[in-house]
């Protein structure tokens, strides 16, 4: 069978037994609720230095530390944002299916898969996405490993 590369807008019908099925996901270190308790944690104790600042003539400082807690509020809001973010990976006999969803939800669905230092690379066209980028190495090699499996056993028809 020779070898066709596509962009396509829907999945392909995917006839007989899967050899991958993997969706990736980046991991976060911190529940929504462990952040909203850390984020009350570290009001709590800007409002009692605020206070002594505040009780001391020092005004502007009570507003500092307004603006950090806004800060760190701001730069979890970005992380939990990038958190959405995720690839869908399907490889079978004769079609590997990859689907990347952004933090917005818009998705772009890529086909050809070349295998690179970085992780996976997989082509459409002249262009081409990364594939487990915000995974640890180790996980990443894992994925790796797994794709070229599962592309190996689809080249076997098996």
């Amino acid at each position: 069978m020779p070898t066709r590369w596509e962009r396509l807008i829907i999945p392909p019908s995917f006839e007989g037994k899967l050899c991958m099925d993997a969706v990736l996901r980046s991991h976060r270190s911190l529940s929504g609720l462990a952040f909203r308790l850390m984020l009350a944690a570290l009001v709590a104790v800007n409002l009692a230095v605020a206070s002594v600042f505040w009780i001391g003539g020092a005004y502007p400082v009570a507003g500092f530390l307004g603006l950090d807690v806004l800060a760190i509020w701001l730069a979890f809001r970005t992380n939990y944002r990038e958190g959405r973010a995720e690839q869908h990976v399907r490889v079978a006999r004769d079609c590997v299916y990859v689907v990347a969803r952004d933090q917005d939800g818009s998705e772009a669905h890529w086909a050809r898969i070349e295998s690179g230092g970085d992780g996976v690379r997989v082509h459409a066209g002249s262009g081409y996405i990364r594939l487990a980028a915000f995974l640890a190495p180790s996980e990443r090699a894992s994925f790796a490993a797994a794709l070229s499996a599962a592309l190996a056993h689809a080249k076997r028809g098996s």
